[in-house]
């Protein structure tokens, strides 16, 4: 007799559908990078790695950080793929998770090549809506900000926290026109200054919703993100970020292991 698929809860074999990963496939603490080709990125700070699935935007690819076992999985961009990718490495015992993004500053103290710490996120992700209403904060869990943190000095990376501001649009919904003359909505004018009256100091496209999908998850969520574009000055570019984004963050699992392993008692 055919094996019948549940809709509810699909899977291609025994690993679940999307991320193509089951339980045992990758540890309990794991990257989230939007791109795919950033596991890859992140990977080459470990000691050792492999590829272990990849279909659509998720790619995982797991390994060893100074002798820990660490993992990452890509999102794709925005919150929709993200909801599905954290419900799923959830359900193979995934905890604690740091999203490894870029972001555009709007503030004067960031520029090109920064890490932003997000501590706190506006839910204009259009996904998160779905799970609970919309005056439910979306806040990153203070042990993991403190590890990205305590990762940027070990390193010595510029680095301050953040209030991000996550929409789920590129290019009206941040305030850039889709073409010279063209459709061009009056509030788009005001969304940044608006933002940097309320002392927002960046926009993203995920942050917001994966804190809010990971914390009703029950899992310790977080974020370092690069400047890549500063729209104070209208500049684009890396400036190196993404490499020390990507370090940094294996660095955070490390310190999040070492603190685990010596506060095994404490209520989380």
């Amino acid at each position: 007799m055919e094996k019948v698929i549940k809709a509810s809860r699909p899977t291609e074999g025994e690993a679940l559908y999307h991320i193509r990963l089951k339980e045992g496939d990758v540890p309990g603490y794991v990257l989230l990078p939007g791109a795919p080709e950033r596991t890859v990125k992140i990977a080459e700070n470990w000691d050792q790695y492999e590829e272990v699935a990849h279909y659509r935007e998720y790619k995982t690819v797991r390994g060893f950080y100074k002798d820990s076992p660490i993992a990452a999985t890509s999102t794709g961009i925005g919150c929709p793929s993200a909801e599905i990718a954290i419900h799923e490495l959830n359900e193979i015992g995934v905890h604690t998770a740091i999203r490894v993004g870029t972001t555009g500053c709007i503030v004067p103290e960031f520029d090109l090549g920064d890490l932003i710490i997000p501590v706190a996120a506006i839910r204009k992700d259009g996904a998160s809506q779905w799970y609970v209403e919309p005056e439910f904060p979306a806040f990153a869990n203070t042990d993991v900000v403190s590890a990205l943190a305590e990762a940027c000095e070990r390193l010595g990376y510029r680095y301050g926290y953040g209030l991000v501001y996550t929409v789920g649009s590129f290019y009206i919904g941040q305030g850039r026109p889709l073409s010279e003359g063209g459709y061009w909505p009056s509030f788009a004018d005001k969304i940044i200054p608006d933002l940097q009256q309320a002392k927002v100091t960046n926009i993203d496209m995920d942050t917001a919703g994966q804190y809010i999908v990971g914390y009703l998850h029950g899992m310790r969520m977080g974020a370092i993100l690069s400047v890549i574009s500063n729209r104070v000055l209208d500049k684009w570019g890396d400036n190196g970020g993404e490499e020390k984004a990507c370090r940094a963050a294996s660095e955070a699992i490390k310190i999040l292991m070492e603190r685990d392993a010596q506060q095994t008692k404490r209520i989380r």
